[in-house]
């Protein structure tokens, strides 16, 4: 029997191919909360989509980064991350990383090791290896932090623009971890202290058995 996680790769991909991106929507964020802190409305296990019909300051933000480095080196800056140190877990297809510089202890990113922009394009056989990468994932962070309160987020490039116009985005899954509040600092400043090192939780979620 697949587990939940396979499944639901499966059907928010299917969701975002049958068209639900179609104008006004020019972004779409599917994502889930888990417990009360992390923003969850029910208490039973839930995921959500919302589309937009502009592109939000943040995605801006990140994609005008990535642009900006594809355009000094010619390369995704995604599909070329070499360090195995922030290495957590890696498939046929993904590979799960504590990002250099992340905003969260124990944040978590699932790349595609195969360039591609839009999260909707993956076929079956990816989406099966994405939903079994982000069960162990979930798994992981469960058994070292004892069952957190998490959001998981999938970014993904903006609709209604040919991938080969958008060379530089690399769709991910973001999972964070709601480990601590946010205070002022962060809300006003847009920086997030980070108390633990990304190489340090990249070994400690390595070696976990899950």
């Amino acid at each position: 029997m697949e587990h939940p996680a396979v499944k639901y790769v499966q059907f928010e991909e299917s969701l975002l191919m049958d068209g639900w991106y179609l104008p006004p929507e020019e972004t779409g964020m599917v994502f889930k909360n888990h417990g009360a802190s992390a923003g969850a409305s029910m208490a039973h296990s839930h995921s959500q989509m919302l589309g937009t019909p502009f592109v939000p300051p943040s995605v801006t933000t990140r994609l005008n980064c990535m642009k900006e480095v594809f355009e000094r080196l010619g390369k995704c800056s995604l599909c070329e991350f070499q360090s195995k140190d922030i290495l957590v877990r890696e498939t046929h297809n993904f590979s799960a990383i504590v990002p250099f510089a992340a905003s969260y202890p124990f944040e978590i990113w699932i790349i595609p090791r195969q360039h591609s922009s839009y999260f909707h394009e993956i076929d079956k056989d990816t989406a099966l290896d994405l939903g079994s990468l982000l069960r162990t994932m979930l798994a992981k962070l469960s058994k070292q932090l004892n069952d957190p309160p998490f959001n998981f987020m999938i970014h993904s490039a903006p609709f209604g623009v040919s991938s080969s116009c958008l060379p530089y985005t690399h769709w991910f899954l973001q999972i964070v971890p709601q480990l601590s509040l946010i205070g002022g600092f962060e809300i006003g400043s847009g920086c997030y202290i980070n108390p633990v090192f990304p190489e340090d939780a990249a070994k400690i979620l390595w070696e976990l058995d899950c």
